[in-house]
């Protein structure tokens, strides 16, 4: 029920190789990282738009090639024991999560919609040249249209439509693309939205969840997924 988010973003700097280590640590099955591409079309591990916050360089990650964002100390910032650890490429991720036995769900970090096709191009086919098990595999995204690229190019690949408002028109506007889950703020989900979602037949997942005395809540809801920056806690 417990997915690791940015991998374990209590543990250790946020979408880094350690960081997936340590959510395998604490016993999850399932993990959840970001990705976007490089200055030269390279998927790699990131949630922000910029490498301000999290590295000790500064710049868009869409504007730095891969070997820039390479040189960046991307664990410092974090606590000194990680100073030296790396941005992964999206290549390096997936082989962890392989040898890790973790389920991946991979956020396609979208911030600008030009960004759209590229990204999934580039990891569509990273994930057919790497013959990456699809069922350890789901796709999600806050764009709709990216979801549905995903369908066109990849249909096998479970699909997640993340989101932090809900309206009478949601489901409505997401069944184009088929997903398989929702994935909600845990902050707006009331009874009535986790029923309209589990009866339309989604698997209900919620984000981020860190304090563990609320499980109870939102399993009683029907929520089939906490996805939480603590999964030891959990």
């Amino acid at each position: 029920m417990i997915t690791g988010h940015r991998g374990a973003a209590a543990l250790a700097p946020e979408n880094t190789l350690i960081s997936i280590q340590k959510a395998a640590d604490a016993g999850v099955s399932w993990v959840e990282i970001d990705t976007q591409l490089s200055a030269d079309g390279i998927p790699v591990v990131f949630h922000d738009e910029t490498v301000n916050r999290c590295t000790n360089g500064k710049g868009k990650i869409a504007d730095l090639t891969l070997a820039q964002l390479k040189s960046l100390d991307a664990g410092s910032w974090f606590g000194e024991a990680f100073t030296g650890e790396k941005i992964p490429t999206l290549s390096e991720a997936l082989d962890t999560c392989l040898a890790l036995d973790l389920t991946l769900n991979l956020e396609l970090k979208i911030h600008h919609e030009e960004h759209t096709a590229p990204l999934i191009d580039a990891v569509v086919a990273l994930i057919k040249e790497k013959n990456y098990p699809i069922d350890k595999l789901l796709f999600s995204s806050f764009q709709k249209p990216a979801l549905e690229r995903c369908q066109q190019q990849m249909p096998e690949v479970r699909r997640g439509f993340i989101c932090e408002v809900w309206n009478d028109y949601s489901l409505t506007s997401i069944a184009a693309s088929q997903p398989y889950s929702v994935h909600i703020d845990h902050r707006i989900l009331t009874p009535t939205i986790a029923k309209s979602i589990k009866d339309a037949g989604y698997v209900l997942k919620i984000w981020t969840l860190n304090n563990v005395e609320k499980a109870q809540h939102f399993y009683d809801l029907g929520v089939d997924s906490i996805i939480t920056d603590k999964p030891d806690t959990f």
